[in-house]
């Protein structure tokens, strides 16, 4: 028995629909959205709500959060609680493609730095300083 299921997405998105189910608000997100979460760009990985309560959960992924250990959020949210996800805005894959960019480029100077770290180690071994 599987409490939780899908939410459908209507033609047009908005992140707090007026469908009602009984009392039930949805959020209307689906797979694969892309969000403008305050300025934070990000993609919905999954929407699942519960046969049982109002309650929501939306599993998301931040660029910002690209290469962390756990690289998606989980948010539980209610009509009485919603975090701000009734705040967020559909974004653009243009979007989407501007941030990832932006977070490669921080990887790489990270990268850079810490192979420069490896090189003037090295130099100074190869001089007999070490």
């Amino acid at each position: 028995m599987n409490s939780l299921k899908v939410v459908p997405k209507s033609k047009t998105m908005s992140n707090m629909s007026s469908l009602t189910e009984g009392n039930q608000k949805f959020f209307n997100f689906r797979c694969g959205d892309i969000v403008d979460a305050y300025g934070e760009i990000a993609v919905i990985l999954d929407v699942l709500r519960s046969e049982y309560t109002d309650n929501i959960c939306i599993y998301v992924r931040f660029v910002r959060n690209m290469g962390n250990s756990r690289p998606y959020d989980m948010l539980e949210v209610s009509p009485k609680f919603t975090k701000g996800v009734d705040k967020w805005k559909p974004a653009t894959m243009e979007s989407l493609k501007i941030r990832i960019s932006e977070r490669e480029k921080y990887f790489n100077q990270e990268i850079n730095e810490l192979l420069e770290i490896v090189n003037s180690y090295q130099a100074i071994s190869n001089n007999g300083n070490i």
